[in-house]
């Protein structure tokens, strides 16, 4: 995740991060610009899904989700 400082535009650096809530984390972050060096919260949130089907993926379209069969059980799962 890329996180900009406010000040000078530059990257940061997250240095830990804390739960809010289940949707919501607290980012402490500090600049990685030397004459800059800011340190700032910032907050990331969960807004929504894009496409909350609850099918299984695909085995043509995502091969990489269906290598193990074990990992497929999550989707029987979250199903019944």
């Amino acid at each position: 995740m890329l996180i900009t400082c406010p000040t000078c535009l530059t990257k940061t650096r997250i240095a830990t991060s804390r739960s809010i809530s289940p949707e919501t984390r607290e980012l402490y972050c500090q600049c990685l610009n030397l004459n800059c060096g800011k340190v700032f919260v910032a907050h990331t949130s969960f807004s929504h899904f894009i496409e909350p089907t609850g099918h299984k993926p695909s085995s043509e379209l995502q091969p990489e989700l269906c290598k193990n069969a074990n990992q497929m059980d999550i989707f029987d799962s979250a199903l019944a």
